[in-house]
């Protein structure tokens, strides 16, 4: 079955308490904000903390996305299955991160206690600030572009970025949308996860039930399945009761439909490798 990564309130508390929750690293301590939550900022598919590791400084970047994690030596030295995250059934399992040595100079922004040490980089022309703890963002000379209002942001791709706010009911969890560059709502932060592919798509999670919309906010695949991969060549992997299968980008269910005990994503010459019940090898199918 695809990797299914974790999302960012999920890292947060792992890296919040580290005690038994690293295979190898030893020392690792979240640097935290005035409220003792630990900085991070975000990007596609990524989360990047900050931490001393056996006193020493270093960024630890953790993947919500397979794209990001297939691109993770770019955020420091890799380490597979290296940080225990649990899931809401009570389980859990090891999950890759990145981790960058930081400079002196580097240090001396990230190692203050107060929230402003959580600016981001800039990205598009804004960057995430961090004021009395609430995430907006400014542009390359400081000034406010989107106030300080969320609980979360992420940085800026392709004219789009991931917010949350915190939930109305006046629970803890979170619950995310997306925004444009001039701050308008695209879509509602009604999800309790949402990832932006930096392009085209938002991939969606409400009640466990995910689905896909498009940089406009209309829904491109129904928010009926258990599971959902980015879309490939046209084609996104999604599961349902064990079951998987594909959808095209008109949320459709294309060939067989969920017919195959576990799938992989579409290849680039239309094919895919499936593995029918009761199968012990996988097939190849034809998807165009």
């Amino acid at each position: 079955m695809p990797k299914i990564f974790p999302a960012v309130c999920d890292y947060a508390e792992a890296v919040a308490n580290p005690e038994g929750r690293f295979a190898t690293l030893r020392g690792v301590r979240a640097i935290s904000d005035a409220e003792g939550a630990p900085l991070y900022t975000c990007g596609t598919g990524r989360v990047t903390f900050r931490i001393a590791l056996e006193g020493e400084p270093h960024e630890l970047t953790c993947f919500t996305s397979a794209a990001a994690s297939g691109a993770g030596e770019r955020y420091g030295r890799l380490v597979p299955d290296e940080l225990y995250v649990f899931a809401s059934d009570g389980g859990g399992r090891y999950y890759p991160v990145a981790l960058r040595p930081v400079s002196e100079s580097e240090a001396a922004d990230i190692l203050p206690e107060i929230p402003e040490a959580g600016d981001g980089e800039l990205c598009e022309g804004l960057r995430v600030i961090v004021r009395n703890g609430r995430f907006g963002y400014a542009d390359g000379q400081g000034r406010i572009a989107i106030g300080p209002q969320y609980a979360w942001a992420g940085d800026f791709s392709e004219g789009r970025a991931v917010v949350a706010v915190f939930a109305s009911d006046g629970g803890e969890g979170l619950l995310m949308g997306l925004i444009d560059r001039e701050g308008r709502t695209v879509i509602p932060p009604e999800y309790d996860d949402l990832s932006w592919d930096g392009s085209r798509y938002a991939y969606a999670d409400r009640d466990g039930r995910h689905g896909c919309l498009d940089r406009t906010g209309r829904v491109v695949v129904p928010l009926e399945y258990d599971w959902i991969g980015e879309f490939d060549f046209g084609f996104a992997l999604v599961c349902r009761g064990g079951r998987f299968g594909y959808v095209d980008e008109r949320g459709e269910p294309v060939g067989e439909g969920l017919a195959y005990a576990d799938a992989r994503p579409v290849s680039a010459d239309g094919t895919a490798e499936v593995l029918l019940p009761g199968n012990a090898v996988f097939t190849t199918i034809r998807l165009f």
